[in-house]
């Protein structure tokens, strides 16, 4: 009798839930100024001007904090997002211990990754230091099996015969060799060539993605039976463990075998297994571990390379320098980590595209754990924290008056000014692709490796233009608060006359 009454009850149940917590942190939160209206009515406006250009919004707004403002909030269409305004103020939100701000409950928040990430059993990081240690060590060795592994996913993603020219949509192409040749480190042959586990991490990745939006349309009282009943991520785990335990099993029963004269393969599944093995994990640790590292390379690096490419081809007056780089650096050192260090101009157009075409407005989110002060601004717990990235990368006090121009010797004149070296890798509070601090991205080496060596490849084995008309750059798909790679946009490639060594 009171089925009927079901849905109409949890809809108003939600609608409660959702204007209680939007009223209690927005009187929480009363003594920080906003961008654009502050009421807790009016706020949903901003929000949904917010939405719809996020870019514009933050290039809008910002400029009309007033002096002397430490904090300011940004309207979320389900909660403020609190970003510093100075140095200061961004220095306090990266060297803030985790006791205070979290860095795990906020990417709890913004991608439930208890949920879609396994964080209640993963969380601890125990990984970071395999890779910042071993990963990072091992590049010299790794950057030639990426090389091999590129050859194969580029002749898989875009088949040509001969002389033949034809037109491929890029970001799903993309999506699969940055997998492909990112598990070569990862898991190694033969199973980096797989296509159906190729395909199986793109589905988790992008699973993670649709349930983190579809989790936070959803009160906190019914998230566990939403995801329960409709999320694919526990099929997923399953899946992948169907492919990876055998291995596991394999390389445990070689060690045994071998004892002492065992020598592991040099990828990430023998450091996580010895992660493992140190802090007495089961196998699914290791697994779930494989899987989120699989979700951070396909989701970031995928994007940062596509707008690069973009950015490249809009501006073809730079394929021939960039090229011409590439080949000298590959005659004169092969396709080796020595030669991918050495592509300065390559790291820096690069550098350029992820300061111009960022990947999203804000980065490095935390949440207050407790009540406290930060630059004598009280924080109150359970506040999100963040970075404003449109104004780190574009503020002309940093970058000069020329920050609206792409220039990619930017960093190159930078480093010749300063006597240091920046490169991809290097981050600062105005340049946060990788974030900044103890939380900066600890696999940016390799994804910088990743990133050269793909460019470079497509320059010295490819002819590749815009498929369009105009060869203008195709106009980037803002999501929220995300900004993503024209998804439907097309190259034309046809095959150089190179030898591949």
């Amino acid at each position: 009798m009171l089925e009927g009454y079901a849905a109409p009850a949890i809809l108003t149940a939600s609608t409660v839930w959702f204007l209680a917590q939007a009223f209690g942190e927005t009187r929480r939160l009363k003594h920080i100024p906003s961008l654009g209206f502050g009421d807790p009515i009016l706020s949903y406006w901003s929000a949904l001007e917010l939405h719809f250009d996020a870019d514009g919004f933050m290039r809008r707004h910002w400029p009309k904090i007033k002096p002397g403002t430490k904090f300011v909030k940004i309207p979320g269409l389900l909660r403020w997002y609190v970003a510093g305004v100075g140095l200061e103020q961004f220095q306090d939100l990266t060297r803030a211990p985790d006791s205070v701000l979290s860095n795990n409950e906020a990417l709890d928040v913004y991608l439930h990754a208890r949920f879609t990430l396994h964080n209640d059993e993963i969380g601890d990081h125990i990984q970071v230091p395999a890779i910042q240690s071993n990963f990072n060590r091992s590049l010299g060795f790794l950057v030639p099996e990426v090389h091999d592994e590129a050859l194969a996913a580029f002749e898989a993603a875009f088949p040509l015969d001969g002389d033949e020219e034809k037109s491929f949509v890029v970001s799903p192409n993309i999506m699969k060799i940055i997998c492909q040749i990112s598990n070569r480190a990862l898991v190694g042959l033969p199973l980096c060539r797989d296509p159906a586990y190729v395909k199986l991490n793109i589905d988790f990745a992008v699973g993670v993605i649709i349930m983190s939006f579809v989790l936070t349309a959803v009160p906190n009282f019914i998230r566990s039976t939403v995801n329960w009943l409709v999320s694919p991520i526990p099929r997923r785990v399953k899946q992948v463990t169907a492919y990876l335990q055998p291995i596991i099993n394999a390389r445990r029963a070689e060690k045994a075998k071998l004892g002492d004269a065992y020598a592991p393969p040099i990828d990430f599944l023998t450091w996580l297994m010895e992660v493992a093995e140190e802090h007495n994990r089961p196998d699914r640790d290791i697994i779930l571990r494989m899987m989120s590292t699989n979700f951070g390379s396909i989701h970031s690096t995928s994007m940062s390379f596509t707008h690069a490419l973009y950015s490249l081809l809009s501006r073809p007056q730079y394929i021939p320098l960039l090229r011409t780089e590439a080949e000298h650096c590959i005659a004169e050192h092969g396709w080796s980590k020595q030669s991918i260090d050495s592509m300065v101009l390559i790291d820096g157009f690069i550098k350029e595209s992820q300061r111009i075409d960022i990947i999203g407005i804000i980065i490095g989110n935390r949440i207050a754990l407790h009540d406290t002060s930060m630059s004598s601004v009280f924080i109150p717990r359970g506040t999100m924290l963040t970075a404003n990235v449109v104004e780190a990368h574009s503020s002309r006090e940093a970058w000069g008056e020329d920050v609206d121009q792409f220039d990619p010797y930017r960093f190159m004149k930078m480093e010749k000014e300063s006597g240091r070296k920046i490169g991809i890798v290097t981050t600062s509070p105005n340049s946060l692709s990788f974030g900044h601090g103890r939380h900066a991205c600890p696999g940016r080496f390799f994804a910088a490796q990743e990133l050269k060596l793909l460019l470079a490849h497509f320059l010295v084995y490819y002819d590749v233009r815009l498929d369009s008309v105009e060869q203008t750059r195709p106009k980037n798909v803002w999501f929220g608060m995300s900004c993503l790679p024209n998804p439907q946009a097309k190259i034309v490639l046809r095959k150089r006359q190179v030898k591949k060594d």
